[in-house]
This record gives C-alpha cells, sequence and structure tokens, in this order.
C-alpha cells in the first residue's frame, strides 16, 4: 500500500458514498492518522482501513449482501436480524476483493470498526476508537473520549463500548453480544 494507491481508494469512496458520510470518513482517516502516530502504529494502514471502514454504510442491503457472500464471509444470527450491522463486513470484503488487501490486521479493523471484538489487533482497536472520536462527531462526552484516545487505545475501546451500551439501553435497543463481550473483555484490563 503506498499514498498513489491511498488516493485512488479516497477517489473510489466518494463515489460510494454522500456527502455528509464522507466527510465523516475523511474525519476518521485524519484522526486515525493522528492516534496511529501518537501510538507507534502504521500510519498508512491506519489511514487505509479508515478510508475503507464505511464505504459500503449507503450500499443497498441486496449490494451489502452480494459483497458479502462473493467475499465468503458471514453474518452471525444477530448480524442477519440487525442491517445496521451489516456494512463492517461489505467494507471488508471491498477491501479484499477490489483492492486486494491482504493485511490481516488491516481487515479485521474494518469488520471490527462497529462492535468491537475482545482480542482485536491494536490496527483494530484504533480505527474502532477512530470512528467514535472523529472531530466532526458532537456528542456527550465526545472530548473525554477524545483525551482519553491519546492517552491509551485500551482505556478509549473500554469508554466507547460504554458509552455505546449506555446509548442503546438508553434508545431501548437490542445491544449485539459481540459489543458486551469487548465491553467485558477490555473491562477485565483496567489499567
Amino acid at each position: 500500500m503506498d499514498e498513489q494507491k491511498l488516493l485512488t481508494i479516497e477517489a473510489w469512496v466518494l463515489t460510494q458514498v454522500g456527502p455528509r458520510r464522507f466527510e465523516h470518513i475523511r474525519g476518521v482517516v485524519q484522526m486515525a492518522g493522528r492516534l496511529a502516530r501518537v501510538h507507534g502504529l502504521p500510519v498508512l494502514k491506519a489511514k487505509t482501513a479508515a478510508w475503507l471502514h464505511d464505504c459500503a454504510k449507503e450500499w443497498p442491503k441486496k449490494e451489502m449482501v452480494r459483497w458479502i457472500r462473493r467475499s465468503g464471509g458471514k453474518l452471525d444470527p444477530q448480524e442477519k436480524a440487525m442491517p445496521g450491522l451489516w456494512h463492517p463486513h461489505a467494507a471488508e470484503a471491498a477491501a479484499r476483493l477490489k483492492w486486494g488487501i491482504r493485511d490481516r490486521a488491516l481487515l479485521e479493523a474494518v469488520r471490527c470498526h462497529t462492535l468491537g471484538s475482545p482480542r482485536m489487533s491494536p490496527l483494530a482497536r484504533l480505527l474502532f476508537v477512530a470512528d467514535f472520536v472523529e472531530t466532526g462527531r458532537r456528542f456527550p462526552g465526545v472530548e473525554l473520549a477524545r483525551r482519553t484516545a491519546f492517552r491509551g487505545l485500551d482505556d478509549a475501546v473500554r469508554l466507547k463500548a460504554s458509552m455505546t451500551i449506555g446509548f442503546l439501553l438508553e434508545k431501548n435497543m437490542k445491544i449485539h453480544p459481540r459489543l458486551l463481550e469487548t465491553w467485558n473483555h477490555f473491562c477485565g484490563e483496567v489499567s
């Protein structure tokens, strides 16, 4: 992966999403780059994962399913019932099939950016957090989440999981078990 390919991916993403979503993605790319530098992670990989993480978010459901099937991906039973959770799998499929990306950590980061995963790699932790704290986000507690992200990714993962679970409970919405598993795992690693 080089800067030229990253520009090509950026141009493609622009054709896949609307202006608001594109600005969010651009914000995640910027935050991912900053967090990668602070935490000693590969900046180009972080930015690539960030450019791709929401590329499928606005695709029709049938298109997402087509990409997931083509890549050999699978939705778990809870995800099948929650179409809002399909886009990470479709985006991972696009990364793999359209862009030829084989880097496991990068693909995992794209796939896990919404729910996390108990044993996700540092790059996946970074994207999970960058998506939550990019500078366009406005919600109570986002400033604390941003400060936490620069101090430590594990603490930031725990905070995002906690805040997301709290939001879903408040809205009386389903909580996918993987988000709870992420919370439980990182809760056990209190520093």
